[in-house]
């Protein structure tokens, strides 16, 4: 059973009773709202609700309308579409500033786009706008976070940096330049690890939050898709100003420094963001993926014009993958501050599982 602070509680929470946090009262009060659109929140935010533990605090761990909005200051409630009982995110954006997003987002989302196996990004599910207030909600899937769990194989990062360049490279070509195609805006859909589901808020409990989530190794499954999210700064404009966004390394920006209405081309800025991530989630963290190397000194170069496009980026990994035997790709990845005879000794753990276990195909 989940202990108190595993399930996001403390003591003060307690202390106060555990009733609805100031920022959860917002979400509950949109809840009739979202019903009349098809969706509704979990229990805890729905009119009526009477906490299911009492007055007895024991009782925390076993409920599920327990567990609070994790992250308020995201403006993200997890939700479910009642017509299928599908778990989905509210992202609420205000409405004086949602008109680029929405336009992005829908664009992006078209039926002929969604059906092209290229387009990695979020797709969006339905724009709730009661015509009231200040906010606009985007409904999107739920969806993980790509470290989580982390990645084993050789193969498992090979896909991910084919699956991002990919995704990115779609983008470019349909006009649109991200802008913060960073560590946090990099998602997975991962129902294949967790076939049993999780919970939105408390992703490493059961949906029921009875239990802590049993995941399924990644070489066990098919490759999860993963999926480049927020689109509130990406632009079909090639000459955008600026420094906002995760990384703030991009060599453009220290133009900015001294030319604060300095522009810039931010497509091969992607490039750059996307490379940095490259650089420090695989190459700082693995010994076995310096085969990348070439590829990220290229896309993280500080002269913008000579980065590859997104396009000529995953040429030039595609053919890099090619370079690759079966055996390099079932490797484990070793952790790059791994002491050599621990490493070792996993590496051989590793392989003996993965010759009884083939990835699934589907």
């Amino acid at each position: 059973m989940a202990s108190l602070s595993a399930a996001g509680i403390t003591t003060r929470d307690i202390r106060e009773d555990f009733g609805l946090r100031d920022s959860e009262k917002f979400w509950a009060s949109q809840q009739p709202f979202f019903q009349s659109k098809g969706y509704q929140l979990r229990p805890r935010y729905r009119p009526g609700w009477v906490k299911s533990w009492g007055d007895d605090p024991g009782l925390l761990t076993h409920v599920e309308d327990a567990i609070t909005c994790m992250m308020p200051a995201l403006r993200v409630m997890d939700g479910i579409r009642i017509s299928d009982g599908a778990v989905i995110l509210f992202k609420r954006i205000l409405r004086t500033q949602s008109a680029n997003e929405i336009e992005i987002s829908r664009y992006l989302s078209q039926e002929d786009f969604l059906t092209d196996r290229r387009n990695h990004c979020v797709p969006l599910l339905d724009v709730l706008d009661s015509g009231e207030g200040e906010d606009v909600f985007l409904v999107m899937p739920l969806l993980r976070d790509f470290e989580d769990p982390e990645l084993e194989s050789v193969d498992d990062a090979v896909d991910f940096v084919g699956q991002t360049l990919e995704g990115l490279s779609f983008m470019h070509e349909k006009g649109v330049a991200h802008r913060d195609c960073a560590r946090y805006n990099v998602m997975m859909d991962a129902k294949s690890i967790f076939p049993d589901g999780f919970h939105p808020q408390n992703t490493f409990l059961t949906p029921d939050a009875l239990h802590y989530v049993t995941a399924r190794r990644r070489y066990q499954v098919p490759y999860p898709k993963y999926y480049l999210i927020d689109f509130g700064l990406s632009t079909r404009s090639h000459a955008v100003g600026g420094t906002l966004g995760q990384d703030k390394t991009v060599p453009e920006f220290e133009n900015i420094r001294t030319a604060p209405h300095y522009q810039y081309d931010p497509f091969p800025v992607d490039v750059y963001i996307l490379g940095k991530l490259y650089k420090d989630y695989l190459l700082a963290k693995f010994r076995n993926v310096s085969f990348l190397a070439p590829l990220v000194d290229r896309m993280t170069a500080k002269d913008p014009a000579n980065r590859p496009s997104a396009a000529e980026a995953l040429e030039l990994f595609q053919t890099c993958r090619q370079r690759l035997s079966p055996f390099t790709m079932c490797r484990r990845l070793t952790p790059a501050k791994q002491n050599i005879v621990f490493g070792i000794i996993y590496e051989g753990w590793h392989l003996g599982r993965r010759l009884t276990s083939k990835r699934r195909a589907s």
